[in-house]
């Protein structure tokens, strides 16, 4: 697995004061008009902290000096450690990590090309294409498959994920408590115990605050649950610029900032010291059609500012990447991807890539998923930079070749090309060469290459022991969680 280094400067769109705005008016919002908090047990962990609850309302306000005590006891990087210590990644700030998108709802199949529910094995190939690609970093579950029960279907996605990919794997809808309990017996069982998970987190979970000035039930209790444990949590804001948020870009900073803070006050009020991740995956409104985008140019520059405000806070940052409202692998889809992707990858944010999904994060495209790789990689390779030292400037081979020669048969040449990128779809071939050897579309070579990928790549298989114990824990969740209403 290789790891995207970051040596360009970071892309800022809000200057300091803006951030200190943000940040003062999001503690302003927590104190006067408060948040409103559906777990009596997130409710009590703030009452037992000075907060200011209305328990019939099920509205808290959170005194500044809390909020800011509750950032102080962020650890200011995450690691994010894998079945395979060797693929460990660590969120630091100067590197750039991949990763799948998460959570669709719908499969576009690989062999009918027609939509479909979702199952488990669509989450097994997923996990085995991610496995292959070597800038994909960790693994979200990329579809909720629909075959299983609701009240466990997390556990079914671990299970398939876990069993093809030696990657970190994020957790996401995990809506129960209880599922995350069972979820995280899984991971103590692949990793030894609860003690060992604890020091190598293979799992984490994505936590989706709601607007306007929400933080749901299912979304807090499984994140202090997880927080037990020290494994990491992504707080994800998700605003809908001109519906559940401000349409002004600055405002649905400040409110999705907002949620952000309220989760992360909850999770470090009960567990001091638990990893947070900020997240962001806006939304923007087409205002001749009241539909929404998470590719819109304003969708994008929110999830930019959150980015930021990430960084003010010092805390590792988890937005955008390539994703689209595009309903198939087209042109559509190719330049909201590529946008979305390079500008919230020079704002600094250190996981991307978020391939695989389209049309607003719910429907599956297998061949999305290397096309979408093929840009992130095209970023990474981008972001490094340009050295300029003596070698880099090469001066000593260009005074050798001279006028009118050729660099094809200089040694430097041959040391620096193993440097450069290289493509796993793109075709640079002229147009006699390229027909001639099909006239394939970038989505038909993507086609052949994830089924070569599904028939040749072997991840390490789990011990025998440890895949019947994930089996048997999945088998007691089933007699003993009850699907939510």
């Amino acid at each position: 697995m290789k790891v995207g280094l970051r040596k360009v400067k970071s892309l800022e769109l809000f200057s300091r004061d803006d951030l200190e705005a943000i940040h003062k008016s999001s503690l302003n919002i927590l104190e006067e008009i408060g948040v409103k908090i559906y777990s009596d047990k997130a409710l009590k962990i703030l009452e037992n902290s000075a907060a200011y609850v209305d328990r019939d309302k099920q509205v808290a306000k959170f005194p500044s000096y809390l909020v800011e005590e509750a950032l102080r006891k962020c650890p200011k990087s995450v690691k994010l450690c894998a079945r395979n210590p060797k693929l460990d990644v660590t969120l630091d700030g100067r590197h750039i990590y991949g990763t799948t998108d998460g959570a669709g709802t719908s499969t576009i199949d690989l062999e009918t090309g027609e939509r479909r529910l979702p199952t488990k094995e669509d989450v097994a190939r997923t996990a085995i294409v991610a496995d292959s690609l070597d800038y994909i970093n960790m693994y979200y579950t990329c579809v909720t498959p629909m075959e299983v029960s609701k009240s466990i279907h997390i556990l079914h996605e671990y299970d398939a994920a876990v069993n093809n990919t030696e990657k970190h794997f994020i957790s996401g809808a995990t809506d129960q408590s209880e599922a995350a309990s069972y979820l995280i017996k899984m991971a103590a069982a692949v990793v030894g115990d609860p003690e060992e998970l604890r020091k190598r987190p293979i799992v984490s979970s994505v936590a989706c605050m709601a607007s306007p000035l929400i933080v749901p039930l299912e979304a807090i209790e499984p994140s202090l649950e997880f927080g037990k444990y020290g494994l990491p949590v992504e707080v994800m804001t998700m605003p809908i610029a001109g519906a559940n948020g401000p349409m002004t870009v600055a405002g649905s900073v400040l409110i999705g900032n907002v949620q952000f803070l309220a989760g992360n006050t909850i999770i470090q009020m009960a567990n001091p010291g638990a990893p947070i991740i900020y997240s962001s995956y806006p939304l923007s409104m087409d205002v001749k059609t009241g539909a929404f985008s998470v590719a819109f140019p304003e969708a994008t520059l929110i999830t930019v500012g959150h980015i930021q405000m990430g960084k003010y806070y010092g805390l590792p940052a988890y937005g955008g990447g390539t994703i689209s409202s595009a309903k198939v692998p087209d042109e559509h889809a190719a330049y909201e991807k590529a946008t979305s992707a390079l500008f919230c990858t020079l704002a600094g944010s250190e996981v991307c890539g978020s391939i695989g999904l389209i049309e607003n994060y719910s429907v599956l495209s297998y061949e999305q998923m290397l096309i979408d790789y093929e840009m992130h990689t095209m970023i990474l390779k981008m972001l490094e930079g340009i050295s300029t030292d003596d070698d880099a400037l090469a001066l000593d081979v260009i005074r050798k070749v001279g006028q009118e020669g050729h660099f094809l048969a200089e040694k430097h040449t041959l040391l620096h090309s193993r440097k450069v990128w290289v493509p796993m779809l793109t075709d640079a071939r002229p147009y006699p060469t390229w027909k001639e050897a099909g006239a394939k579309s970038v989505v038909e070579k993507a086609r052949e290459k994830v089924k070569e990928i599904l028939k040749t790549h072997k991840p390490e298989p789990l011990d025998t022991n440890v895949r019947a114990k994930l089996t048997e824990i999945i088998q007691s969740a089933e007699k003993n969680i009850t699907s939510p209403a």
